[in-house]
């Protein structure tokens, strides 16, 4: 006599997802986390920097202002109504040649920003120094 095994239900397939796809969105996802803070950094000290360039761009416009008036430069950033506070990143300081028929402008950065040292002339194009850790 023969019995007959009773039969195998069908297997029913298990939804989810394989530790293989799983790792794989994780790694995308860490990949353009990276990505998007590399990019947020850089956006930052970009502005950082471009508040150095704002700053002595400011600094030049006050200075011809004074100069028109008064036929010399000042190193007196308080005379031109500069105000410092305005730029939390960067110290300004002027330095007068010996007639104070020239200047030059130097933006140095301070917390976040030590290291990062702008100049500008009585030209008024700010430039960053080469040894700036910004550059």
């Amino acid at each position: 006599m023969r019995t007959e095994a009773p039969p195998v239900p069908p297997r029913r397939r298990i939804s989810g997802f394989t530790l293989i796809e799983i790792t794989l969105v994780l790694l995308i996802v860490g990949i353009l986390a990276t990505i998007a803070v590399s990019g947020y950094r850089r956006m930052v000290f970009k502005a950082r920097t471009t508040q150095a360039q704002v700053a002595l761009k400011h600094l030049s416009k006050t200075q011809t202002i004074y100069y028109s008036d008064h036929n010399r430069f000042t190193d007196n950033v308080i005379l031109l109504d500069f105000d410092p506070v305005k730029y939390p990143f960067y110290t300004v300081s002027v330095t007068l040649d010996n007639t104070a028929r020239n200047y030059t402008g130097i933006a140095t950065g301070v917390g976040v920003m030590t290291g990062d040292r702008w100049t500008v002339t009585t030209n008024g194009e700010p430039t960053q120094d080469n040894t700036s850790p910004f550059r």
